[in-house]
């Protein structure tokens, strides 16, 4: 079998998309299926003129122009990895066209936001896809809601990879927030948690890893700190060892498609503080603590609690990888996209 896939994001990775393209491609070709890769930006990038100025809408629009780029391979199945950041593609090919959706415009946007307007153009891609793959089960209910058969939607999670663990690497009171930095990330939220909480605790620490649009002001935040290190974007090891560094993972977002980085921070046994919203509560079960969106107070007391109470904090990390290992297994992932391969080309 031969799959081809479409993705803004590839090869290294910059976001979810590309972190779970690269493990599909690899739980993929121990199965004898081979992978190609169309993308926007990466190792598998092509050129694409520069229309809106926002670079995945702009290969959106090449891809749908020049889809013999897409099968001149002879793939028997196209996968498209879509959602905000990802692709639009509603050209109906001669193979089977699976949509993972990692989240969807009506999720992750307010009605007054102008990006809002690309929910209908999402809803008639999914519509005219064989098959759509949702990361989780809230953003399965929204393709639902776009009016997407049922029959033809399942939920297929992210496989996460359980590592050694490494108590030796554990600081006491340190701080973590990976993602970002944009408003709907909450790095803002984040960073005055992380001031309130050494405020009382001058000992410990804190590091923000991600950019975007708030460099500047996460990084005048922090700068009154110099406990906090705002380390910009890193490589995924740095990212790894951070994890494992930390005692909490804080995750003020305001949506997430399922939330990524909650489940690699749950499978090194880091327990996660955020906000109670969309996709992320499909990540964090029982591995943290999710409270009322935009409630910063509650917030702080949660991450405070796991800092201060050693036994909870061990407890939600126990049960947290004990959660990924059973949810987020790759040979489950493995499994589940050979059987909707196998579906779309019945």
């Amino acid at each position: 079998m031969r799959v081809t896939f479409v993705s803004f994001d590839d090869e290294p990775p910059q976001g979810g998309q590309g972190v779970m393209l690269r493990g599909m491609r690899r739980v993929l070709e121990v199965r004898d299926v081979e992978t190609a890769v169309i993308s926007g930006r990466g190792e598998h990038a092509v050129d694409f003129p520069n229309v809106t100025g926002r670079a995945p809408l702009d290969f959106s629009l090449w891809a749908n122009r020049n889809p013999d780029a897409i099968t001149h391979t002879h793939p028997d199945v196209v996968h498209v990895h879509g959602g905000p950041g990802g692709v639009l593609f509603l050209r109906r090919l001669d193979v089977p066209v699976v949509y993972t959706a990692h989240h969807t415009y009506r999720q992750a946007f307010v009605p007054s936001d102008p990006r809002r307007v690309l929910s209908p153009v999402e809803g008639l891609a999914y519509r005219r896809a064989s098959r759509i793959l949702a990361v989780s089960d809230s953003t399965a209910d929204a393709v639902l809601a776009m009016r997407v058969p049922a029959s033809r939607v399942a939920v297929v999670p992210p496989g996460i990879d359980l590592p050694e663990l490494r108590a030796d690497l554990r600081e006491q009171g340190r701080m973590l927030f990976v993602g970002r930095l944009e408003r709907e990330k909450g790095p803002l939220a984040a960073v005055r948690l992380m001031r309130r909480v050494l405020q009382r605790r001058p000992g410990w620490s804190a590091a923000v890893i991600g950019t975007g649009r708030l460099d500047r002001q996460v990084g005048e935040e922090a700068s009154e700190y110099e406990q906090i290190e705002v380390m910009g974007r890193v490589d995924d090891a740095t990212v790894a060892r951070e994890l494992a560094r930390a005692s909490v993972l804080i995750m003020p977002s305001r949506f997430e498609g399922l939330g990524l980085v909650a489940l690699e921070a749950q499978a090194r046994q880091t327990p996660v503080v955020g906000y109670d919203v969309t996709g992320l509560r499909d990540a964090v079960r029982d591995g943290g603590t999710l409270v009322g969106e935009d409630d910063e107070e509650a917030l702080y007391r949660a991450a405070l609690r796991v800092l201060t109470d050693d036994g909870f904090a061990a407890e939600l990390g126990r049960r947290g990888r004990q959660f990924v290992a059973t949810e987020h297994s790759w040979d489950v992932v493995g499994t589940l996209l050979r059987q909707a391969y196998a579906a779309v080309r019945v």
